[in-house]
């Protein structure tokens, strides 16, 4: 990452929605210090151009690059950015997230630890100190609005380091107090070196513009002279793109954070898996058992089998409010494809054991090692629902097809299940005990490699 290349660099970019081209061939630099408003009429690509910049969009044609660092090109290629602050038009925050914490999420990004107290005082000149412990959820349109907006200029507020602002109709909502805080702010920050890139119909917030640039059919003309913006010659070479572990640290415990209050995933695998399990528990209290061992095994498998199936629950996390963009824009790649919570293999894994002595009345060290397979098949299920998620069009695909696939190391499990503890021995029981840990592992791993991008 260069010092001295420009923190927002679009060159050539195209980008299509359907058959339409919404942006074609656009280019923009963006120096530190500048703030740019974008203005243009509605559907003319202002919010386009938003999210491009945020490396969310696929192009047609061009690259994204932040501060020399290639972001995204029509290639295919993507690295994650250097920290930068995002104000999507709606939401990009889980509305189970307390307001605090969507603050110091959007700090964390950066590598800083933002305490209570510097939280509480910037809240305060929002006019929202005394909601920072309410869920988003709680607050009014133009709250939750005001904390989208914080946190897009959080990057910048707790950095010395010059970043690059994105916001998409930041004042849309806001009170005339909250869009003179929003000017200040911004008016501020950019004089000690962030720039911005604002999307608005706010024509108080032109005042605030070094360049007005007008989007119109697709093209983009800057106001004051009417020429259109050129990328200077070269092409900025792309660089490595550096490993910001802090990015994904904050991705983990806003996950983690997210199902132990609100335990979506805790309470959906549990309850599934216990409703089978009473079924069963009611069947074998009318009907007598079988006499074949593989059709008890078969009974006693089937709870930790569909728990393992269950869709995770952050993915309503991120499906809420554009979660999923914003994440996406920070890592430079969707984060329910990278997102592993060990937690979720527990309930399966303890159904297994829980059910096997429902029906057996006894466990042994081989129903330990079968459970433990169940697990694992959480981890592949886990990955399955995450790519669906991707899908522009989730529910319309057959992709939640292929769990079909985990139905192979549960069949496997339920033959182990009746060899007796005495008999598991040799390498073909050994051999089907690696497939039922090793079919699951291998979804996890390469799912996420054909994730649409």
């Amino acid at each position: 990452m260069s010092g001295d290349a420009p923190l927002l660099e679009l060159a050539g970019i195209t980008v299509r929605r359907g058959k339409t081209t919404v942006l074609e061939s656009i280019d923009l630099i963006v120096e530190s210090g500048e703030i740019i408003i974008l203005v243009g009429e509605n559907g003319a690509g202002k919010s386009t151009l938003i999210e491009a910049a945020a490396g969310i969009l696929n192009l047609s044609d061009g690259t994204v690059n932040h501060s020399g660092q290639l972001v995204r090109d029509s290639e295919g290629r993507r690295n994650q950015p250097p920290p930068f602050g995002l104000t999507l038009q709606s939401g990009g925050f889980c509305q189970d997230e307390l307001t605090r914490e969507r603050i110091a999420t959007a700090a964390a990004i950066t590598g800083s630890e933002a305490n209570s107290t510097w939280i509480n005082e910037l809240l305060s000149e929002w006019g929202l100190r005394h909601r920072s412990e309410d869920r988003i959820a709680w607050l009014s349109g133009g709250m939750k609005r005001k904390v989208g907006i914080i946190a897009g200029l959080t990057p910048a507020l707790s950095s010395n380091e010059p970043r690059l602002i994105l916001l998409d109709e930041p004042s849309e909502g806001l009170d005339d107090m909250s869009i003179t805080t929003l000017k200040e702010q911004i008016s501020t920050l950019a004089k000690v070196g962030h720039s911005f890139v604002i999307a608005t119909h706010d024509k108080s917030l032109h005042s605030l513009a070094t360049r007005t640039i007008s989007i119109d059919e697709s093209s983009t003309k800057e106001e004051e002279d009417g020429e259109s913006i050129e990328v200077e010659d070269g092409t900025l070479i792309p660089l490595k793109s550096i490993e910001q572990k802090f990015v994904k640290n904050a991705a983990n415990q806003w996950a983690a954070k997210l199902e132990s209050r609100t335990r979506i995933s805790t309470i959906n695998r549990s309850l599934v898996g216990l409703i089978t399990l009473a079924v069963i528990g009611g069947m074998l209290a009318q009907i007598p058992a079988p006499a074949n061992t593989a059709w008890l095994a078969l009974l006693a498998l089937s709870p930790a089998l569909i728990s393992a199936l269950v869709r995770p629950g952050y993915l309503s996390h991120l499906n809420d409010s554009r979660a999923s963009d914003w994440w996406n824009s920070q890592l430079g790649r969707p984060l329910q494809m990278q997102l592993l919570l060990p937690t979720m293999a527990l309930i399966p894994f303890s159904l297994a054991l829980i059910s096997i002595y429902f029906v057996f009345g006894e466990i042994e060290l081989p129903a330990i090692l079968i459970a433990i397979s169940f697990g694992l098949m959480t981890f592949g299920a886990e990955k399955i629902h995450a790519l669906e998620s991707t899908l522009p069009r989730q529910g319309a695909s057959m992709m939640l097809l292929i769990l079909i696939i985990l139905i192979w190391p549960f069949l496997l499990s339920v033959d182990l299940l009746t060899i007796s503890s005495a008999d598991f021995t040799g390498n073909e029981v050994w051999s089907q005990l690696l497939t039922t840990y090793l079919v699951p592992i291998v979804i996890w791993i390469f799912v996420p490699m054909i994730a649409p991008e």
